[in-house]
């Protein structure tokens, strides 16, 4: 299920660093990185996740902007 698609710039300080994040060491890192990237969200997918949950996370070139990147989080559903 998607939790969030978002656009940013990769490789900047004005940019979200969303490919840091491999696998959280705690709840609340867990929680920090999924409230981001709800928050950056282009639309409401109605979907969140859970610490525990397994996210995959795709992203691709996106030109709207220098080093831009269009990004799906997801989680995988039982």
């Amino acid at each position: 299920e998607i939790v969030a698609v978002f656009k940013t710039v990769a490789y900047s300080a004005e940019g979200y660093r969303y490919y840091d994040f491999v696998n959280a060491e705690t709840e609340e890192a867990f929680a920090e990185y999924v409230a981001k990237c709800k928050k950056l969200a282009l639309y409401d997918t109605g979907v969140s996740a859970e610490y525990g949950d397994k996210l995959i996370t795709l992203s691709t070139c996106e030109y709207s902007a220098q080093n831009g990147r269009l990004v799906v989080v997801a989680k995988k559903v039982v």
